[in-house]
């Protein structure tokens, strides 16, 4: 059986091995037009690496879009955190279904990863996330079967319909006995990145709920305590081990740091990676990371650096049938966040976006008779409130590379597949080299 611990190892020592091929370095060296200068990495030793006690600031790890790093204001990335060690009965761990290796979240090479090396044993694999809690995990074929979403990196979450509900659920669709009912929605959501916390509200809902807009670090306490209650089945953890936990994801920066034809984030005068955002303020404004890659005569000779700061500026400025931006959503100055921890409805939760053995939901409002479809009514599972159906958070943006797929239900495989969502869903309209653009920025996060 391979856990989180051992997987990590894996990854971090075959990502080290191809590092070389995309500079994965800190002395901002200047690519060539071709491509990227080959380097070694330093600075790991045999112990950090193989005992995996610590990791050093900045390591670049590979990702589908280059390399993405971790810093922590704490000096390094600390393994020996309560956040890596079970603290229930399950076997489960934070890091279970939030990688150090994966941006802080699980994707669904992971999990089919972990399945396949484990015969679906590993503690990620349990009921409480099988695609039904009365599934058969008796033998490997039919766990395999039952934890198909799991391994699509979905995991089951839900709850009853609230009882000051605006609406009701008038019929469902549930494919695989996941526990939704006419009174309770069972859902099947990503897990989040617990990296970058400084620059979002409403961590896991707790913050609106209980301790008024805004307050994330009383959302952490909660989510912490919840976890080690729920999803590791434990009991409650000592006021100084949940603290511990949460320090560690307050200190925490992920950030991509390397891109293929680009080379470093940070170099000519660029202001990407996870050390850099380390110091960003959680004010409103623009990206302007790669503002230093627009001279064309200057940096923006690079070609895919140009390409990224083109991106950047679609970001920022174009504008959509309904003249919104994306920016408008994202507008946590060089995060992508919302600094107001507003919510909003982008569509995914619709029936077209459905995710292939997952719920669907009929609702009614109750005053004026309004039926929609769901599958996942986000913030209205919280609150009751119609106006909420299907809101979710804009979450930070930083990283995006390295924890595909994408939305809160994983529908989008890719970053591309992001941008054709919002052309669907809400009316943009870019060209076949905007959307290029784009998705290199978003890349370069």
């Amino acid at each position: 059986m391979m856990g989180a611990r051992s997987w990590t190892t894996a990854a971090l020592f075959s990502s080290l091995l191809a590092c070389g091929a995309l500079a994965c370095t800190a002395n901002n060296e200047e690519p060539s037009e071709e491509g990227v200068a080959s380097t070694e990495v330093t600075g790991v030793t045999s112990q950090e690496l193989f005992g995996l006690k610590r990791l050093p600031n900045n390591l670049p790890i590979l990702n589908r879009g280059g390399a993405g790093a971790s810093y922590s204001t704490q000096g390094f990335i600390d393994l020996q955190n309560p956040f890596h060690t079970p603290l229930g009965t399950n076997g489960r761990s934070c890091e279970s279904c939030h990688l150090p290796t994966a941006g802080w979240s699980i994707r669904p090479f992971d999990a089919e990863l972990m399945f396949h090396l484990s015969d679906g044993t590993d503690p990620i694999f349990n009921l409480l996330d099988a695609n039904s809690p009365t599934a058969d995990v008796s033998t490997e074929e039919a766990r395999y079967a039952s934890y198909s979403l799991l391994r699509q990196g979905l995991f089951r979450r839900g709850g009853a319909v609230p009882a000051n509900a605006e609406f009701k659920i008038e019929a469902f669709e549930d494919p695989t006995g996941s526990g939704g009912s006419l009174t309770r929605f069972s859902v099947f959501r990503r897990s989040m990145q617990t990296a970058n916390f400084q620059f979002t509200k409403n961590v896991g809902w707790h913050a609106q709920n209980t301790n008024g807009a805004g307050d994330t670090h009383a959302g952490l306490i909660a989510q912490a305590r919840g976890n080690v209650t729920g999803a590791q089945q434990g009991t409650p953890a000592p006021d100084d081990v949940i603290n511990s936990v949460v320090a560690y994801e307050e200190a925490l920066t992920f950030a991509q740091t390397h891109v293929p034809g680009a080379g470093a984030l940070d170099a000519c005068g660029a202001k990407g990676g996870p050390e850099n955002l380390s110091k960003q303020a959680f004010v409103a404004g623009r990206f302007n990371l790669f503002d230093a890659w627009g001279d064309p005569k200057g940096c923006g000779k690079n070609k895919a650096r140009a390409k990224i700061y083109r991106g950047q500026e679609i970001f920022n400025t174009k504008t959509n049938a309904r003249g919104g931006t994306c920016l408008g959503c994202h507008n946590a100055e060089n995060v992508g966040s919302n600094v107001a921890g507003i919510t909003f409805d982008i569509g995914v939760s619709g029936p077209e976006f459905r995710v292939p053995n997952t719920p669907i939901y009929t609702v009614r409002n109750l005053t004026t008779g309004e039926v929609r479809q769901t599958t996942d009514p986000g913030r209205a599972l919280q609150t009751g409130k119609w106006a909420d159906l299907n809101r979710f958070k804009s979450p930070a943006l930083r990283g995006l590379a390295a924890r595909p797929s994408y939305f809160h239900n994983g529908s989008a495989r890719t970053l591309h597949d992001v941008i054709r969502t919002y052309e669907q869903t809400l009316g943009f309209s870019f060209t076949p080299q905007e959307e290029e653009d784009l998705e290199a920025f978003l890349n370069a996060l």
